[in-house]
């Protein structure tokens, strides 16, 4: 029995879902405020951080690339309604230093400046 194709796809698997949180480790040690502002989260069974209804980064594998993006979009309630690609508010976070972040998360009302709001949680 040939296991080599099994083999590798599930090994494809692990090695970009590992280069994913590590894309999104690097984001939060270049700016560690956002931690303080976001909760972890999954979407597309993909790891993800949302600014609690306001906005979310996810995590994506550019095709064709050995790359991965961190995209900005607006939090919808419905994500199955609308064009997805009008979420968009930045199309990768990853490379912007901290003056521009700021000026990217303020098109969708986040201040890193200002503290967390009393009672929020972290998850």
């Amino acid at each position: 029995m040939k296991h080599d194709a099994p083999l590798n796809k599930k090994l494809r698997y692990w090695q970009n879902r590992i280069a994913l949180i590590e894309a999104l480790m690097a984001f939060l040690k270049k700016h560690p405020a956002v931690a303080s502002h976001t909760i972890n989260w999954s979407l597309s069974k993909k790891p993800a951080l949302q600014f609690e209804e306001k906005a979310f980064i996810r995590t994506m594998n550019v095709k064709g690339q050995d790359k991965v993006v961190l995209r900005l979009e607006r939090y919808v309630e419905d994500f199955s309604d609308g064009d997805p690609e009008s979420r968009v508010v930045c199309a990768d976070l990853s490379e912007l230093s901290r003056k521009e972040l700021d000026k990217v998360l303020k098109r969708v009302k986040i201040d890193l400046g200002k503290p967390k709001a009393e009672g929020e949680e972290d998850f």
